[in-house]
């Protein structure tokens, strides 16, 4: 049986009107997808997620970034899952993640490949720009329930 054992990082921006959530575009398949950290041996899924989180986007960990104590959500399931052949034993942890400075917001805006997306966006697996998203990512955030619609409302 395959094994799926993986963090993944919720980057938000608050600054917007209604919280946004980090996509990178897959320069393959097109599709969005958020920064995922497969879990190494003797790794926390927390280490996992910002590793991923400073190396995907080229940021320094201690000063650019904060990644929550505790996980939002853990799940440990058995199901065929997209993008896999049969059922997957997956374990999974979902950590927000904060930016720091100007600076870095700057960095990330100026990647053609970073987009901001809305809660309902993610939860319908499409963006309003017609980008779909890592069928994987949608289901798994449809099932954890991490993310819900109408959390990007304005207030």
């Amino acid at each position: 049986m395959n094994e799926l054992s993986i963090a993944v990082a919720l980057v938000r921006n608050r600054k917007m009107s209604g919280i946004r959530w980090l996509a990178r575009q897959n320069a393959n398949s097109g599709h969005l997808h958020f920064i995922v950290g497969e879990r190494l041996e003797d790794e926390s899924f927390r280490e996992a997620a910002a590793r991923e989180v400073a190396w995907e986007l080229n940021l320094d960990r201690k000063r650019d970034f904060i990644v929550s104590n505790m996980a939002q959500v853990n799940l440990e399931f058995i199901d065929e899952i997209p993008g896999y052949a049969g059922e997957v034993k997956v374990k999974v942890s979902f950590y927000n993640v904060e930016i720091y400075r100007r600076q870095v917001h700057e960095i990330i805006r100026s990647d053609r490949r970073n987009f901001w997306v809305t809660s309902e966006e993610i939860c319908r697996g499409i963006s309003v720009g017609g980008r779909q998203f890592d069928p994987l990512l949608t289901y798994l955030i449809n099932r954890s329930n991490v993310i819900q619609s109408w959390e990007s409302q304005s207030e």
